[in-house]
Parts: structure tokens; C-alpha cells; sequence
């Protein structure tokens, strides 16, 4: 085999060597952004009291749950053995609420004694940010969607000690006391180059 012969193929066997580094590095990347999205979904509940002859206006709707949270906590979370300095982004994605006691239909249990509804995320040292509304309510419905205030960044509020869901509500109390499920859904990234260390 002459001097050529042995270059071509030297230099044949690094390009192989170079295409195997490659698409392992591929496989490894594509490995990393399967990994770096989690959906979170929180849910609360609040018992919104009867009105009564002394009290009809409705002063807030209170979800305990939300009331001080700390998002690696949940199970989702958990589950997939991250931490809060692997979070890299935190968007709400989705906020409902929907009526589960009294059973009835629509016309009877609904979201009628609301006119309005707002949520705002806070915590220490940072400001109370708007993160959801619905402004009218729509009649004689039992579950609804808020509308999401798009391009709110939460992670400095998730990666706090703990980050409050507050509300903000026009109203009267209802006819007969109701719960109120509140599910809220959070779309997490992952910063990769530390979740595939």
C-alpha cells in the first residue's frame, strides 16, 4: 500500500471518527431538549360563604394553596428530579376555574354572582404582577377560562422562597355557598446545559 493510499484512508477513518462525535452529540442534544419542558398543573379550592342579610358584596375569593406555593415542591416537579436553579423560564399557560359543589345545572350554579376576576402572582421584593382576568364573566356557566396576560416571565417569582396566586374579585356572594376548583397550569423550562450535566 503506498503513502496516498494510506493518507486516503487515514483520513477516511477521522471523517467516520469525526461523523460518530457528531451524531452522538446530536443524539445528546436532542436527548437534553426532550428533558428541558415540564407542564405543571396546580389546583386549590375555595369555599365561597352564602350571602347573607349582613353581607351580600363579595370581598374575595381566597385559594389557600395558591396563597403561598413554592413550585419545585410539586409532585410533577419532584418527579422529574429538578431544582429551582435548573428553572429557566416559568409562563402560565392556562387558568380555570370550575364550580364542583353545589351540583346543579347552569342556569341554577354558576359563576352568575361574579362580574369580574383577577390574579396577580407575587412575592418579597418584587412587584405585584397581573397574570390572568376575566372582565365580563359569561352567564350561566360553571366552568371558565381567564384570560392569560401573555409575555408575564414568573420564574423570578418561582424560583423565590415561595410565590403567592392573589385575587381581585367585583361581586356578590352567592345564593348558596359554593366551591370553586381553580386549576392553573404552568409551562416550566428546564435551562439544558444544566439539566444534562
Amino acid at each position: 500500500m503506498d503513502q496516498s493510499q494510506q493518507r486516503r484512508q487515514y483520513q477516511s477513518r477521522r471523517l467516520l471518527a469525526a461523523r460518530c462525535v457528531l451524531l452522538a452529540m446530536l443524539s445528546a442534544i436532542a436527548t437534553c431538549d426532550s428533558l428541558d419542558n415540564v407542564t405543571l398543573v396546580v389546583r386549590d379550592d375555595s369555599v365561597v360563604p352564602r350571602r347573607s342579610v349582613l353581607e351580600e358584596v363579595l370581598g374575595t375569593v381566597s385559594f389557600t394553596g395558591l396563597g403561598s406555593f413554592d413550585i419545585s415542591e410539586t409532585q410533577e416537579f419532584q418527579n422529574q428530579g429538578y431544582s429551582k436553579d435548573q428553572i429557566d423560564s416559568v409562563r402560565l399557560e392556562r387558568f380555570s376555574l370550575i364550580i364542583t359543589n353545589p351540583l346543579g345545572e347552569p342556569e341554577d350554579v354558576n359563576f352568575d354572582f361574579l362580574s369580574s376576576i383577577r390574579f396577580y402572582v407575587e412575592t418579597e421584593g418584587l412587584p405585584r404582577q397581573l397574570i390572568a382576568e376575566l372582565d365580563p364573566i359569561p352567564a350561566e356557566v360553571q366552568d371558565i377560562d381567564l384570560d392569560v396576560i401573555p409575555g408575564v416571565e414568573l420564574q423570578p417569582y418561582a424560583i423565590a422562597p415561595s410565590m403567592q396566586i392573589t385575587t381581585s374579585v367585583n361581586g356578590m356572594r352567592p345564593e348558596q355557598e359554593t366551591t370553586v376548583l381553580a386549576e392553573v397550569t404552568f409551562d416550566v423550562d428546564i435551562a439544558v446545559s444544566t439539566a444534562c450535566r
